[in-house]
């Protein structure tokens, strides 16, 4: 099987991450902020006022604390952020168990997960485990955890990142397996 360059694979995890990242954007600030943490836009938009402030009268350079956010707006932050990471997850890993090892990106990328048990498409199983390793690399210790499982790639024939290897799967380009038949 014709592992995925890096460059195509980068490419469609971009597109996947554009999406994933607008997609989210909406529901959590249309539909669940609202909800959930009413005055948090409010609160938002009054914390950048101060920062630009701050930056523009020179707060830095006179040694001037820079403004902090508020409990209730760190609170919804927070679980702004947990909302995203849960999108995330569940996209990778429906993408990888469901379509054939395929998200969108990689769909218009023509690259897809095999497992490298079967070289079939992944299981139920591993694309949610797959999903999550790879979801908690864009947001635990980033960019660390990023750079840790992209370097795996340059030490192994099949180009497997660190969730790849982690969850048995390899990325393959679909261009180039017809004419290896």
């Amino acid at each position: 099987m014709p592992a995925a360059h890096f460059r195509i694979r980068s490419f469609a995890f971009l597109l996947d991450f554009i999406l994933l990242t607008a997609v989210s954007m909406v529901i959590i600030w249309k539909f669940l902020m609202p909800l959930y943490h009413p005055s948090a836009f409010y609160e938002f938009s009054q914390w950048m006022d101060a920062l630009v402030t701050w930056f523009q009268t020179g707060g830095s350079a006179k040694g001037e604390p820079q403004p902090l956010m508020n409990q209730s707006l760190t609170e919804a932050l927070r679980y702004a952020q947990d909302i995203q990471l849960i999108i995330f997850w569940i996209y990778f890993a429906v993408g990888e168990a469901f379509f054939g090892g395929s998200s969108l990106g990689k769909r218009i990328c023509r690259l897809r997960s095999v497992s490298t048990v079967t070289l079939g498409a992944p299981s139920i199983m591993t694309g949610i485990v797959r999903g999550g390793l790879k979801t908690m690399a864009i947001f635990l210790i980033f960019p660390l955890s990023m750079i840790a499982t992209i370097c795996v790639v340059f030490f192994n024939k099949r180009r497997q990142m660190g969730h790849d290897l982690l969850s048995r799967t390899a990325v393959v380009d679909e261009r180039y397996i017809h004419l290896e038949k």
